[in-house]
């Protein structure tokens, strides 16, 4: 009998850990999963329109994020106050501004390093332009997706389910933002992810901070925001 409670315990904590790592696991396949799925747009385009084909592939990724935070939720057991996300706040929401402000700042100087000082070539406007293919409104859903789903996966579940796995906050928070650079790295290259990992650090301590996601999400989204949408706009098209 004496053995058998320190038995249970041990067999709870490992039934525990399955859905963290599930979690982790579905994080590190969305940035192939929404790449694919984003770009299944060009080929949907002629069959469903481009409207239809944007909602459908935005559908998609959006419904892969709900099943992470799901997972998170039901099977891990966690609350939505455990991964910050609290009920907004008019303060939530300057914070969220200047937070943004700041970091536009930070990444703004590591891009003027990077670009003009190192002289290295910047293609980021021309990834910008093919990926918001021409559309303000599609540009403000895509800063919308990747405030809320990549803030909910890599500061908010990513730091406190790694916390919760290694027993330091400090570990987990730079592992979750090596990862979330790790991420951008499919996407863009080494010279680009200068600002990126900039702004990367910038969102984890952000987090470690406020521990309030939605600043975060608001932070993200502002700056998702006016860097796509200035290549929208510069390509005149509002729909």
């Amino acid at each position: 009998m004496g053995g058998s409670p320190l038995g249970i315990v041990s067999v709870s904590r490992q039934v525990r850990r399955l859905p963290i790592l599930v979690c982790l696991g579905l994080m590190l396949v969305y940035p192939v999963f929404s790449t694919h799925v984003q770009g299944s747009t060009v080929t949907l385009a002629p069959r469903f329109g481009e409207i239809n084909a944007r909602l459908i592939t935005e559908g998609a990724i959006w419904l892969y994020g709900a099943i992470v935070l799901g997972v998170a939720l039901f099977a891990e057991r966690r609350t939505l106050a455990s991964i910050g996300l609290r009920r907004p706040t008019f303060g939530a929401a300057l914070w969220g501004v200047a937070a943004a402000i700041a970091l536009l700042v930070l990444s703004g100087l590591a891009s003027f390093v990077t670009y003009n000082v190192l002289h290295q070539a910047n293609h980021t406007a021309a990834q910008i332009e093919a990926l918001v293919r021409g559309s303000l409104v599609y540009a403000f859903f895509l800063a919308l997706r990747g405030g809320v789903i990549e803030e909910i996966f890599f500061r908010g579940l990513a730091i406190e389910q790694l916390t919760l796995l290694t027993g330091r906050r400090w570990v987990a928070a730079l592992s979750a933002t090596l990862l979330f650079i790790f991420v951008h790295a499919l996407r863009f290259d080494l010279r680009q992810l200068i600002p990126i990992a900039t702004a990367s650090f910038g969102f984890m301590a952000l987090y470690l901070w406020r521990r309030n996601l939605l600043v975060n999400i608001i932070a993200h989204f502002l700056i998702d925001a006016l860097a796509l949408g200035a290549v929208a706009v510069h390509a005149t098209s509002l729909y």
